[in-house]
């Protein structure tokens, strides 16, 4: 007797990991000065804020980096004017999940002179393992299901003689998300205390997978 089952996992994983996205922007009339502007901006963010907190230099990935001409339009010739140059550098910073870490590196952001946009994730770092777990819900859902109709059919289920699952679409991270941009009032700047300390806690992770799964009952 054969016996084809769905079986279906979900997970609720914490985040163990931060990952902070890091826009820097600077603005300037000649391709050289905003070039200065823009590596001096970089430059004093690493160290600064990058090596005090115990990272190096090359734990910060840039993801992009462009010098890009920029321009205005002119309501009176209805032609589009030139505006200067803007430098763009995105960068990527990875570590363990620490509150009171990324509170203290997002308050010394926002007191930069030309403060980056930060974004920050959470997610985690071991994505097999968390694969392997909600894999071994769903499995354990489809046996037990398994299970159920051989009992009903009077049979002995024997084994699982084939699976098969879609590819995994399940984001690794959690909808939880703070920007820069609304952390910090001007309240904040003048020294105040980092509003997310002991009182932010993150959204779980929320896996689930689907297995389709042909057993054998005698």
């Amino acid at each position: 007797m054969e016996i084809i089952v769905q079986g279906k996992g979900v997970k609720y994983i914490s985040p163990d990991e931060v990952v902070m996205l890091i826009s820097f922007t600077t603005k300037g009339y000649t391709y050289e000065e905003v070039l200065n502007l823009g590596i001096k901006n970089v430059l004093t963010f690493v160290d600064n804020i990058l090596i005090p907190n115990g990272f190096s230099k090359e734990d910060m990935k840039t993801r992009n980096f462009v010098i890009r001409e920029e321009t205005k339009f002119n309501n009176i010739t209805k032609n589009y004017d030139f505006d200067g140059y803007s430098f763009n550098q995105y960068a990527m910073i990875k570590y363990d999940y620490d509150i009171d870490k990324m509170a203290k590196m997002m308050e010394e952001i926002s007191k930069m002179e030309n403060p980056p946009k930060c974004q920050v994730n959470f997610g985690v770092k071991d994505e097999k393992e968390c694969k392997r777990l909600v894999l071994a819900v769903a499995y354990q859902d489809a046996l037990e299901q398994a299970q159920a109709i051989a009992e009903a059919a009077g049979k002995t289920l024997k084994q699982c003689v084939k699976v098969d699952f879609k590819p995994f679409t399940t984001e690794y991270a959690s909808q939880t998300s703070l920007s820069s941009d609304v952390m910090y009032n001007k309240a904040i700047r003048e020294g105040a205390a980092p509003i997310i300390v002991n009182t932010f806690t993150p959204e779980d992770i929320e896996l689930s997978e689907t297995l389709y799964c042909l057993w054998i009952a005698e």
